[in-house]
């Protein structure tokens, strides 16, 4: 991800478009205020700066007149970032159609679309565009039929990089609200939260936040206080690009901070801060443990386990397993494989107590102590004593010493094949797209798989819920990357064949008996 501050915004382009002076609609102060503040957060460096030059104004139009060529002229001549926003009423036409209102807007539905800008040709100006991002934010009434129909703002033959976002402060048929001017510098309540978290920033979230971190944030607060819940539409990269810096006093380090600093500044907060403050502490870690800093990679490793959050709750870890047992493996490997003497140390206590491989914990005792590991000595020669004098065999369930059967264990590695773990590694690496987090993962697949299968009004929606769990799950088991998820949606559809959904699912029954 690039950070704003070294983006080139002169070959970007952003219109912004607000309306608040109506000859058949009321008045709308905090419109304005709103669109001001869209300007003023694009003009901040939290957001790059954009220079002035490339930020298009269409503000309070009285008429359409030329709009629509004013709108084509300025995306066209975007090759990096088309955005384009808009804050006013919103109205639908006789085909219920999305129109953006300009100050003579006609409500009566014979003039919506010849009076108003219908977003179809906004939609237009976007096909145009040779941009490889390409951004729409709609503030305004219905702005969910932005994705109705034609949903799509890019061109059918997308550049490598291009990906286009759509962020709408309401679904189709529903209004969006903005504060009364008995509240001091009333604005649309979209458009405050949205320009309210970028410039506070996010706690926990990168360097860089996109808009699908903005998203979250805005759309979980909107709920809370009882606002219309906005939406979103993704296609392709453009999830992944960065809006503004993150401007959280506890954002993790800039791309290319010194991994040593980062460390010790993540190692102070784990020992100095409360167990919430662990997201942020983490995503430090795993800066510095992605330029290659083994002791991060060790940190990341105790976490997974349970280990750091115990300590900083004083309380004892409990038992792991499943992803995390994996995750931990997974970080102690590379610190392992980089030369790292303490890696083979964890991996030796892994395989130890929780694989119950004895050999391979011996192996990777040894390969610590020959880095120099005096601690690695010990547990090694402690193994090896156990061994010899069969300790180990009066554990084992319905040994002669045993009381009570021991806990449910994860199964030893001998139990388990080399696709499996294979597998399991690979899903962990696809889940760090998300961070780690499964339900947001799926959450995402399930959205984007649901338009590029007809959306609400289309063959998803013929199916039932078991149907629909049964090809989530077959679609994520193809380990679709976050980056591009739209386009592997829409291959899934094309591979099983449009209208054959259903028989799919079926099909999908059958093999899991």
């Amino acid at each position: 991800m690039t950070d704003p501050a070294d983006r080139d915004y002169s070959r970007s382009r952003a219109v912004l478009m607000g309306t608040w002076g109506y000859t058949d609609f009321e008045p709308a102060p905090a419109v304005e205020r709103s669109f001001d503040r869209m300007r003023d957060l694009l003009l901040d460096p939290v957001c790059g700066p954009w220079p002035e030059e490339s930020i298009v104004p269409f503000d309070n139009r009285p008429t359409l007149g030329t709009t629509q060529v004013e709108l084509i002229d300025a995306l066209v001549e975007a090759t990096d970032v088309a955005f384009f926003y808009y804050v006013g009423h919103g109205i639908y036409d006789h085909r219920e159609r999305l129109c953006l209102t300009v100050g003579d807007t006609r409500i009566d539905a014979h003039y919506t679309a010849a009076t108003g800008l219908p977003f179809e040709a906004v939609r237009d100006a976007f096909r145009f565009s040779r941009a490889a991002v390409k951004i729409a934010v709609l503030d305004c009434c219905y702005a969910g039929l932005a994705t109705e129909e034609y949903g799509r703002l890019s061109a059918d033959r997308l550049p490598p990089v291009s990906g286009a976002y759509v962020l709408m402060s309401s679904s189709a048929f529903e209004t969006s609200w903005y504060e009364k001017e008995v509240v001091a510098d009333a604005q649309t309540y979209f458009t405050k939260a949205f320009v309210d978290t970028v410039r506070a920033g996010i706690r926990g979230a990168p360097a860089g936040l996109t808009f699908d971190h903005i998203f979250g944030v805005v759309a979980d607060q909107l709920v809370e206080n009882g606002r219309p819940e906005p939406g979103r539409r993704i296609e392709d990269h453009a999830a992944g690009w960065v809006f503004a810096r993150n401007n959280a006093p506890d954002a993790p380090p800039e791309p290319g901070a010194d991994p040593d600093a980062v460390y010790r500044e993540a190692y102070r907060r784990e020992t100095k801060e409360g167990v919430e403050r662990l997201p942020v502490i983490t995503a430090m870690y795993r800066a510095a443990a992605e330029a290659g800093h083994t002791p991060s990679m060790n940190r990341l490793g105790q976490i997974a386990e349970g280990r750091v959050q115990a300590r900083m709750q004083g309380i004892e870890p409990g038992p792991v397993g499943g992803a995390a047992l994996l995750e931990a493996t997974q970080w102690y490997t590379k610190a392992s494989e980089a030369g790292d003497p303490v890696g083979p140390l964890h991996l030796g206590q892994l395989y130890e107590e929780q694989y119950k491989d004895q050999d391979r914990a011996l192996y990777w005792y040894a390969l610590a102590v020959r880095r120099g590991n005096g601690a690695a000595r010990e547990r090694l020669t402690g193994l090896e004593q156990r061994i010899r004098l069969g300790v180990d065999a009066s554990r084992q369930p319905g040994g002669e010493n045993d009381e009570e059967p021991e806990p449910a264990r994860p199964a030893p590695p001998t139990d388990v094949t080399v696709a499996d773990l294979t597998a399991e590694v690979l899903r962990q690496r696809w889940l760090a797209d998300w961070d780690g987090m499964e339900p947001l993962a799926f959450a995402q697949c399930l959205d984007v798989l649901t338009d590029a299968c007809g959306g609400p009004y289309g063959e998803w929606a013929a199916l039932d819920e078991t149907e629909r769990e049964r090809l989530l799950t077959d679609f994520t088991a193809r380990l679709p990357r976050k980056a591009d998820l739209a386009s592997a949606a829409r291959r899934y559809h094309e591979d099983v064949g449009p209208g054959n959904l259903r028989a799919h699912a079926a099909g999908l029954r059958r093999r899991a008996k």
